[in-house]
């Protein structure tokens, strides 16, 4: 396993950035993604603490088998006191973030502080810099990604980002990494914004250790067969999470217009049979063989193209 994998812990107020290992008792206790941030939002977080203060700590992390061949590895968490309910605020997303801390030597990113002025961070191979998010700042999270790569010089770069939604501290704003992938719960873009973080771009080379690689290749092949052959599996290649709509729409599960009606009225028209008909095909998250990304072209019609 990639036990190597650092924790960094980031002062935006004062520029300190600290690196350290992660002790076995604890990746025996909490292994690490969601189950570590927990605890290190339970250590770093003061009681009473203001959801949108410097001391309510932003916490990135990624999986403990993130970046390895391991399937459907690919996921972000991001966890922090949460604006919106007061209480543990935990967001999820796929896509190649995760895989790419990893790759750059880190597992957990520990925030704290508030940047005098809107920046970035920039994680590489090891190292940490705290960079001008200036002229980025009210981009919408498409073109900051953008304009992250373009000033770094690399596509490469994977990027996690708030809009200008999070920096106006909207206690629901989201965090996004790539143009599909969101961590829309529990109002972690508004932490984001409350400390002058537009975002975090990664870009990593480094080796992972894998203790067991011929058993772990193994079990990752049986692994691998299992989610081909699931029913579930096939069904969110075809049709991603839509596959529920028609059920939910029709028993009145479905929350429209703001949270007062449970049902949408011509919702028929976005069931799965119809979306078939504007399907080019599927992509997936790192790892990841469920490739529930959905393509779509709109073929006739006013909204054609």
């Amino acid at each position: 396993m990639p036990l190597k994998r650092k924790i960094a812990y980031i002062d935006l107020s004062t520029g300190e950035v600290e690196t350290r290992s992660i002790p076995i008792e604890m990746r025996r206790k909490y292994i690490g993604g969601r189950g570590l941030d927990a605890y290190l939002l339970y250590n770093h977080c003061p009681e009473g603490c203001d959801p949108l203060g410097p001391d309510n700590p932003l916490i990135v992390s990624a999986g403990i088998v993130a970046g390895c061949l391991a399937s459907a590895s690919s996921r972000t968490h991001v966890m922090a006191k949460s604006p919106l309910t007061g209480a543990l605020g935990s967001a999820n997303m796929g896509g190649f973030f995760a895989p790419e801390l990893a790759w750059a030597g880190f597992h957990h990113l520990v925030i704290k502080g508030r940047a005098e002025k809107p920046v970035y961070l920039f994680v590489n191979d090891g190292q940490i810099e705290i960079r001008d998010a200036s002229r980025i700042w009210g981009q919408n999270v498409y073109d900051a990604q953008e304009m992250i790569r373009q000033e770094l010089r690399d596509p490469e770069v994977q990027v996690m980002v708030t809009g200008p939604a999070g920096e106006k501290l909207v206690r629901f704003a989201n965090v996004m990494t790539g143009h599909k992938d969101a961590g829309g719960r529990t109002g972690m873009g508004a932490v984001m914004g409350s400390k002058n973080l537009k975002a975090i771009a990664v870009r990593g080379t480094l080796d992972l250790e894998i203790a067991y690689p011929r058993e772990a290749l193994e079990y990752n092949k049986k692994l691998i067969d299992m989610v081909i052959s699931s029913k579930v599996s096939q069904t969110m290649q075809r049709w991603g999470t839509m596959f529920i709509y028609g059920v939910t729409n029709t028993t009145g599960l479905i929350r429209t217009r703001h949270f007062q009606k449970n049902q949408l009225v011509g919702g028929e028209d976005i069931e799965c049979e119809n979306i078939d008909r504007v399907s080019i095909g599927t992509a997936g998250c790192f790892g990841c063989q469920v490739h529930c990304r959905h393509r779509y072209i709109i073929k006739d019609g006013p909204y054609a193209g």
